[in-house]
């Protein structure tokens, strides 16, 4: 298990030193309420394994950048906080967090100055190590961007003697010109320990206070109401696995690559500005569930999943809005770009959006409810806590420790051998049938090619290419047939809720069928091309 040693001992007054060494920060962020933010530091979960009563603080800080944010670019921001009656300079990376480290978690690494008044010192910035991330051409450049003004609590707690947590309450807000943003968070610090002791801490808070994980920075907010961009979705990072990984950094590695790129995608989900966010949260849940049943005969169901089975929730919680962004972009924005788009069409634009604004409300709701923050931090604790592995009887232990190569291919055969079999009476069916058929393809394919995005750094790459360009050219198609269905399905049911709607929805429906057609007529070829393809698990 990963732990953090003591924190280095703070840069003393006086002239800055040429060079601090920089501090790892390992933290998990809470996002609360306001009105249940002076409840924290009394629970009783935290007061009993306090060291020391709370201590509050008033915080002021400004943060530098070049006009063009050449600094944000490089992955860091530099800041001046006045902190009783001293300035402190920090440079700080936005998120040094590597795709191995802990879900929910983040890392960065920073260098303290004490400097003697507001403006910036650029001495300590020509140091090695850190003028790389500062440039020459920069440092002359630097102009105040944003500010934030909060009240910090802050009170160190040790839940266990190798274990010390500094919980910081801040309340507060990020000002950029005229914009703003609201502070009202909970910061959990891991000083000594376990990164789990971080989860189990936040799941104590949780229970006792509705909570949920905060997944952007202070510097990340105010940097947004900079520019006024939205966030973007974010794509699943490619996996770091090797010939050496075993069993167990496998799965936690994998684990955590999911949990990562669904948090990664809910500021984007919540923002509204790109359905794509919502989408790869999906995605990231969909590729979750198929991880955790790949690995169960080993390390068996966490027990998160037991209780409702939260991850199949939360995709049905999310699902209804997907289906009906699929139907705006894949319909109605194609169709009326097209010359073939019917006259009623944009008032059927409109019913489609107004239809899928209570979808929207409820994933919405779903992604800020205590149930959805209480599986994240409840997988993490369990992955993270390791008992699946340390305390395992010792013939699955020994499956755990060897090699993932090992087992690996015969993992992927088996996915393999479900995808091929789904597809072998595709063609001798039609209507309902054909539809269900090409269906459990589909299924079948994309368990598959999680498993392959999983595993495929254990393989050369020349051999992995060409199997992943067959595998996903014919889910494409099923996906695609799929969502044709469903785009029918609601074009039907806006077409008979308004019939002023049923010419444009049925010239839709019919211009959908058209498309689909031309699609069916590749899809054997595709199939064949898939189903031919070497195996590269087996080369």
């Amino acid at each position: 298990m990963p732990t953090v040693p003591p924190t280095a001992a703070p840069v003393p007054s006086g002239a800055p030193s040429a060079g601090p060494s920089a501090v790892r920060e390992v933290e998990m962020k809470l996002l609360l309420d306001p009105r249940d933010l002076g409840r924290v530091p009394a629970l009783p979960a935290l007061r009993e394994h306090a060291d020391g009563d709370p201590v509050v603080r008033h915080l002021h800080t400004v943060y530098f950048d070049t006009p063009d944010l050449r600094l944000y670019a490089n992955g860091v921001a530099l800041r001046v906080r006045r902190e009783d009656g001293r300035f402190i300079q920090t440079l700080k990376t936005v998120n040094s967090a590597t795709s191995g480290d802990s879900a929910a978690v983040a890392v960065r690494k920073e260098w303290d100055w004490t400097i003697a008044g507001a403006e910036p010192d650029l001495t300590p910035l020509e140091a090695e190590g850190v003028a790389v991330l500062v440039p020459a051409d920069a440092r002359g450049a630097l102009v105040p961007l944003f500010t934030t003004e909060f009240q910090r609590t802050t009170l160190l707690f040790r839940p266990d003697t190798l274990t010390a947590i500094e919980l910081a309450v801040d309340e507060g807000r990020i000002t950029a010109g005229n914009a703003c943003a609201p502070i009202s968070e909970v910061e959990l610090e891991l000083k000594a320990g376990r990164v789990g002791r971080l989860f189990d801490a936040a799941l104590a808070l949780q229970r006792s206070v509705p909570a949920r994980i905060g997944t952007e920075s202070k510097a990340e907010v105010g940097y947004r109401l900079v520019t006024g961009r939205l966030p973007t979705p974010v794509l699943p990072e490619p996996l770091g696995l090797s010939p050496v990984t075993t069993v167990a950094e496998a799965y936690r590695h994998i684990v955590r690559h999911c949990l990562r790129q669904l948090l990664a995608n809910e500021a984007c989900a919540l923002a509204g500005g790109d359905v794509e966010g919502l989408h790869q949260m999906r995605v990231a849940l969909r590729r979750l569930r198929t991880a955790i049943r790949l690995f169960r005969p080993l390390v068996g169901k966490p027990e998160a999943c037991h209780a409702g089975d939260g991850i199949r929730w939360f995709i049905g919680q999310l699902g209804p809005a997907r289906e009906w962004d699929v139907l705006l972009s894949n319909v109605i924005a194609p169709l009326a770009a097209s010359d073939k788009a019917p006259d009623g069409l944009p008032a059927l634009a409109d019913a489609v959006r107004q239809a899928r604004r209570a979808p929207a409300e409820d994933a919405v709701r779903a992604i800020q409810s205590p149930r959805c923050t209480g599986l994240i931090l409840a997988l993490g604790a369990w992955l993270e806590d390791g008992r699946w592995h340390s305390g395992a009887d010792p013939a699955l232990r020994a499956q755990l420790d060897r090699p993932m190569a090992s087992l690996s291919g015969a993992w992927l055969a088996v996915q393999h051998a479900k995808a091929v079999k789904a597809g072998k009476d595709l063609s001798d069916r039609d209507g309902d049938e054909a539809g269900a058929a090409r269906d459990r393809l589909r299924r079948r394919l994309r368990k598959l090619r999680y498993t392959v995005e999983f595993f495929r750094g254990l393989y050369a790459e020349s051999a992995t290419l060409p199997f992943i360009g067959a595998l996903e050219a014919m889910l494409d198609a099923l996906d695609a047939d799929h969502d044709a269905a469903v785009a029918r399905n609601l074009l039907r049911q806006l077409a008979d809720e308004v019939p002023s709607h049923r010419s444009a929805a049925d010239a839709a429906a019919k211009w959908l069928a058209k498309r689909t057609g031309k699609r069916r007529k590749q899809s054997a070829d595709l199939w064949r091309a898939f189903r031919d393809m070497p195996a590269f698990w087996q080369a």
